[in-house]
């Protein structure tokens, strides 16, 4: 199960590695994650009472920081989550885009590249940790007659989603909010 992640894991970080810029793949987690924010605030057939705008609000401010009117948009008459989700995505792409235009294409291609290796490797780390865990653990499964190869299987396999779901969140929202800081306010490095 570890070697499969494994190799999926330095599959991908050879992949960006290999690319000068990474804006697709960026952009691809920013759409993922904004139809999982509005899968998970507006589930298929609801109805518009059932859905939760605010919560869908307070995600997308803390995530993205952006401040869209997502109760105003399901307050109107006649909308899908379709229009929401499209609306979202614009928002986000128009926020990306003026942030790559604040800091200029090329520094923020290498600023998305190392935003992503970073935050791959820093939880690829947590999740080797959290897979040595329960591996620990998972032998008590055999108490409850299951099968502890089969449970290990499952749960390495929720884990790593929850992985790759925390990747698309962190990523994005860490470059939503890259801001330099002017020249005065960099500490002077020392020489070496």
């Amino acid at each position: 199960v570890m070697n499969d992640q494994r190799k999926v894991i330095f599959e991908q970080r050879l992949d960006i590695m290999g690319q000068d810029d990474v804006s697709e793949t960026v952009t691809d987690l920013r759409h993922q994650l904004v139809n999982e924010l509005v899968t998970r605030h507006i589930p298929p057939a609801a109805y518009a009472e059932q859905w939760n705008a605010s919560g869908l609000r307070e995600q997308v401010q803390m995530i993205f920081d952006l401040d869209v009117p997502v109760q105003d948009w399901a307050a109107e008459e006649g909308i899908a989550d379709e229009e929401i989700r499209e609306r979202l995505t614009n928002a986000t792409d128009a926020k990306a885009a003026l942030k790559a235009g604040e800091l200029g294409t090329e520094l923020y291609n290498q600023i998305e590249k190392m935003v992503l290796l970073q935050t791959l490797d820093h939880l690829w780390r947590e999740h080797l940790v959290t897979l040595e865990h329960l591996r620990q653990v998972i032998g008590f499964r055999a108490y409850g007659q299951r099968d502890p190869l089969n449970e290990y299987k499952s749960e390495a396999f929720v884990l790593f989603e929850n992985m790759l779901g925390k990747l698309r969140e962190n990523v994005t929202g860490q470059l939503m909010h890259v801001e330099l800081a002017p020249p005065e306010e960099q500490p002077a490095l020392q020489p070496v």
